[in-house]
């Protein structure tokens, strides 16, 4: 038997960071949406753990997450992990779209079919998704939610109405540890959201990390500069790289004008029933 299935990404319409915890992490209020820019997941049997990418920029050892995941569904499911797992990368990497969050919440929810776990196994699920990572509980169930505590807490909201948006992936990653270091915030969480930005009106809103990824990187501020001249709704998605904005006539075309050595992609959001489609895993015997 093969099975796939798609791994959408997410992007961050608001991030709100908090304290530090006693466990060393931030405290964080996220509303996270899935998108249709997607990796794509696949497995099959075999003798052993097997993983394999189409990116050569991804590692394949027992430091992916995708990796982590199987390992740790094997264990608590007392199972050898007889697979080879195959991931076909779409989703740029270290651009605070999830990428591999994305593919190790799928890869849970694949391998419980794969191995017939059977709906027991559900209630597993959370918990080995948040000690792979903090963003991975999303991606359990997609659509629209809003996440707290680490990242691990995660709420379903209504979703939003289907939304069009461009992303705008500099040539290079900003790493997220670099990001949450250079955050020169420690108020209390509750005491940030108090203070309301009210130039926000549109889809997208404030991200708390924004000074520190441009302190970390200040390259992205030619990028913001670019794209606020075209619209104002717009945002860095989580930790960076990637500049999310609203959808607008020619934007796409002037952008890729301006900066022919970035990557632009056209997106639009997934309600929490259409992510659940796509994060099906589909498929049937092997030759």
């Amino acid at each position: 038997m093969r099975l796939s299935v798609e791994a959408p990404a997410k992007i961050n319409r608001e991030l709100r960071v908090g304290r530090i915890r006693d466990d060393g992490f931030h405290e964080v209020f996220s509303r996270m949406v899935s998108i249709d820019l997607a990796d794509r997941l696949s497995a099959e049997p075999a003798q052993e753990l097997e993983f394999s990418c189409d990116d050569p920029a991804v590692p394949t050892g027992d430091g992916n997450l995708v990796v982590r995941a199987a390992r740790a569904l094997s264990e608590r499911a007392g199972i050898a992990p007889h697979v080879r797992l195959r991931l076909e990368k779409k989703v740029p990497m270290g651009g605070g779209l999830g990428g591999g969050s994305a593919d190790a919440g799928v890869a849970l929810l694949l391998l419980s079919r794969f191995w017939d776990l059977g709906p027991a196994a559900q209630a597993w699920l959370p918990e080995l998704a948040a000690g792979l990572g903090s963003d991975v509980p999303f991606f359990l169930t997609g659509g629209q939610a809003d996440v707290t505590g680490r990242g691990e807490i995660v709420t379903q909201v209504a979703d939003a109405p289907e939304t069009a948006l461009i992303l705008l992936v500099p040539p290079f990653p900003v790493p997220t540890a670099a990001v949450y270091r250079a955050y020169a915030g420690r108020a209390a969480l509750a005491e940030r959201l108090a203070v309301a930005d009210p130039a926000h009106r549109g889809f997208l809103g404030p991200n708390d990390l924004a000074p520190a990824v441009l302190e970390v990187e200040p390259r992205m501020g030619a990028y913001l500069s670019s794209v606020a001249k075209l619209t104002d709704d717009f945002a860095i998605s989580g930790s960076g790289a990637t500049i999310a904005l609203a959808a607008a006539p020619g934007a796409r075309e002037e952008l890729a004008r301006r900066h022919r050595e970035a990557r632009l992609f056209s997106c639009k959001t997934l309600t929490r029933d259409t992510y659940r489609l796509r994060s099906n895993p589909v498929g049937g015997a092997t030759e």
